[in-house]
């Protein structure tokens, strides 16, 4: 079965082109990430965990606890950031031709946020597919993955950023602490706009369902997916990670700079 993301191929470039423009246009509104670092300034204690070195476990601030703490300082080696497009048939939904699909949005989203960081010395990768990659020959590196397979390990302590529609019952997500997710849909999976005899097609085996008069399912239809947007964020607040909604009708810098500002906070520490 063709997936969205493999759908997007032949766009690649000119989805490519659009996140350099969007992520230029955002540039100069976006304050540089504090990191941690081998610079003079305290920035924050982190739990110690393993593969650190225990020479740097603050011992006054671990005393009297059953947790051992690090002192960080800023400009730290710091753990990547993990890009995931969770990619399904159902993600080539538009209401109509003069909107991006929802995989069209998240590409874009994708690449954009990913230049920016690149622009900021980070490191990212797309999770599980590529490893971390730095410097500029890297979002085209990243882009091109978009749609393939691979195996590559995605670092246990990076922030994983997930892109996709979520409409899936139960969604669970995974990852330390620190990153987002990122629920797209298309405005008329906010609102329900139909009316009259409206034939629903899926985008698998799944058979059409009729709908004789749309509208006397639209107010059902809206307390649910209400409730799915409800237990996205109830999920992604549970594994600690930041939850954004976009619709693919809003202007796509206003999600970026959601998920920038998101990425700029400090880690929180792991329950």
């Amino acid at each position: 079965m063709t997936t969205a993301a493999e759908s997007l191929a032949a766009g690649l470039p000119r989805l490519l082109l659009a996140a350099e423009r969007l992520a230029h246009a955002a540039a100069p509104g976006m304050h540089g990430r504090r990191r941690t670092g081998q610079g003079e300034n305290f920035w924050q204690f982190r739990d110690f965990s393993a593969g650190d070195d225990a020479r740097r476990i603050d011992w006054r601030r671990s005393a009297g606890s059953e947790r051992y703490f690090l002192r960080e300082r800023e400009w730290e080696a710091q753990a990547s950031v993990a890009l995931r497009l969770h990619d399904h048939p159902g993600m080539g939904f538009r209401s109509t031709p003069n909107l991006p699909s929802k995989g069209e949005r998240a590409v874009l989203l994708l690449l954009a946020l990913a230049s920016l960081l690149l622009r900021a010395g980070e490191r990212v990768a797309l999770a599980g597919i590529t490893p971390p990659l730095t410097g500029t020959a890297a979002l085209k590196k990243l882009a091109a993955a978009i749609g393939g397979g691979g195996d590559a390990r995605t670092d246990p302590r990076a922030r994983l950023i997930a892109f996709g529609d979520f409409l899936e019952p139960d969604p669970v997500f995974s990852g330390p602490p620190g990153g987002a997710v990122v629920q797209i849909l298309d405005p008329a999976e906010w609102e329900f706009p139909y009316t009259g005899r409206i034939v629903f097609e899926g985008f698998s085996s799944d058979p059409a369902i009729e709908a004789p008069s749309a509208q006397a399912w639209g107010q059902a239809y809206r307390a649910r997916i209400g409730a799915q947007r409800e237990a996205v964020r109830l999920a992604a607040m549970r594994a600690g990670q930041t939850p954004l909604f976009h619709r693919t009708d809003a202007p796509p810098a206003t999600a970026l700079a959601a998920l920038y500002l998101a990425l700029s906070a400090p880690r929180p520490a792991a329950p």
